[in-house]
C-alpha cells in the first residue's frame, strides 16, 4: 500500500509540473518572437543594398561607419549597426531615403540584414522583396 501511495503523489507532483514547464516555452518562445511579429521593415533590399554601400567604402581611411556597423553585427546590437548606417547615409547624402527605407524597422532586423549582407554579400540583398 505504501508503495501504492508514494507512487501516486510522485505521479501527482510530476503532472503538476507539466503544464508549468510547457507555459514556461510557449512564454519563452512569445517573447523571443515578439520583436520581430511586430516591425516590419518597409525596404529591407534598400538597407542591405546600402549597408554593402557603407562596408564598400574604402576610399576614406577614417571612415569608421563600417567599423560602427560590423562591430553592431558581431554584437549582436542594433543600435550600433543603425548608428553606423546612419553616419554612412549622412556622408552620402542619403539620410532622407535612409529614413524612409529604416521606418518600422526593428533593431533586430537590423542585425539581421546587415548580418547577410556581410556574409554572404550584396547579391543576397535581391531575395528581400520590396
Amino acid at each position: 500500500m505504501k508503495r501504492r501511495r508514494t507512487g501516486q503523489k510522485e505521479m501527482a507532483i510530476t503532472q503538476g509540473k507539466m503544464p508549468f514547464v510547457f507555459g514556461m516555452v510557449v512564454l519563452a518562445t512569445l517573447l523571443i518572437a515578439a520583436p520581430a511579429a511586430h516591425a516590419a521593415c518597409r525596404s529591407p533590399k534598400n538597407i542591405c543594398k546600402h549597408f554593402d554601400d557603407c562596408l564598400q567604402r574604402t576610399s576614406d581611411p577614417n571612415n569608421k561607419d563600417a567599423d560602427g556597423i560590423r562591430a553592431g553585427v558581431k554584437a549582436r546590437n542594433g543600435q550600433i549597426v543603425l548608428a553606423g548606417a546612419e553616419a554612412c547615409a549622412r556622408d552620402l547624402g542619403r539620410k532622407q531615403q535612409w529614413d524612409k527605407w529604416a521606418r518600422g524597422c526593428s533593431e533586430l532586423e537590423f542585425v539581421q540584414i546587415a548580418r547577410v549582407e556581410l556574409e554572404l554579400g550584396k547579391a543576397y540583398c535581391d531575395r528581400y522583396s520590396q
